[in-house]
């Protein structure tokens, strides 16, 4: 167990050369009575997954972290931390990159000039110890996966000239570093900042989405994020809705 520099004291790190996920990881050291915060890191996976049980292909050179943390706080409450995962991965990439170039995608991906380059995925239990969380975040370093049908990017494809080659140990610390700043701000200040912070780099507001819903697909502008985090649509006819689960895609 390593305790990087700038890492919160009593913060738990575990460091893995392969794993299968650090989601499962992180669910195995709650179920032998972990509760964190703990984080894991693991240089390769071989079950890597994303939302609704998707792969994450996880390329060499690329991040794999899990944070453990309990909550004393609903469900729902707890969804509000994908928004606080986003901010705190485009926090630590603009060190690397062009910060204008950094924008963020509901629900849960951190994109490079539209791109995706993370992706956050969010498990939770009941315990003894409150509500825990899994806070899975994969993010494209070095390496992106092909031909899969996505528009996939990497930091080091964007990285400046006069920045810092991006390395995943780096990396790792810094978003511990602003997940920590951005999850007191959220606890100290409410969803509303963060909603708002978020909302300053959403890519596609304003202008027309397509929202594909298990049993549906909707098409409207984007207008905001309600209070709980689910998607505002203006749909044609003026009406408003709000989606709480689907994936969205913007006008090429």
């Amino acid at each position: 167990m390593i305790h990087p520099p700038n890492v919160p004291h009593g913060t738990k790190i575990l460091h893995f050369a392969a794993i299968d996920s650090t989601n499962d990881e992180a669910r195995r050291q709650a179920d032998n009575g972990e509760t964190g915060p703990m984080w894991i890191r693991a240089d390769a996976q071989t079950k890597g997954r994303g939302r609704r049980g998707r792969s994450w292909l996880s390329e060499p050179g690329n991040l794999f972290m899990t944070g453990l943390i309990s909550l004393d706080c609903t469900p729902a409450d707890a969804a509000n931390l994908s928004f606080v995962t986003a901010l705190a991965v485009a926090d630590s990439i603009d060190h690397f990159v062009e910060p204008a170039i950094v924008q963020l995608k509901w629900p849960n991906d951190v994109l490079l000039s539209g791109r995706k380059t993370s992706g956050i995925l969010l498990e939770s239990w009941p315990s003894k110890a409150g509500l825990q969380i899994a806070v899975g975040i994969g993010i494209n370093v070095v390496t992106k996966p092909e031909n899969i049908g996505q528009a996939i990017t990497c930091i080091n494809d964007h990285r400046l000239l006069n920045r810092n080659h991006c390395e995943t140990a780096t990396l790792f610390v810094r978003v511990l570093h602003h997940f920590n700043m951005r999850l007191a701000q959220w606890r100290e200040q409410g969803f509303e900042v963060t909603r708002a912070a978020w909302l300053a780099r959403a890519k596609g507001l304003g202008k027309t989405i397509t929202a594909r819903l298990p049993q549906d697909t909707l098409e409207g502008t984007f207008i905001g994020i309600g209070k709980d985090g689910a998607l505002e649509l203006e749909l044609p006819n003026g009406n408003r809705c709000f989606v709480s689960a689907g994936d969205v895609f913007f006008e090429r």
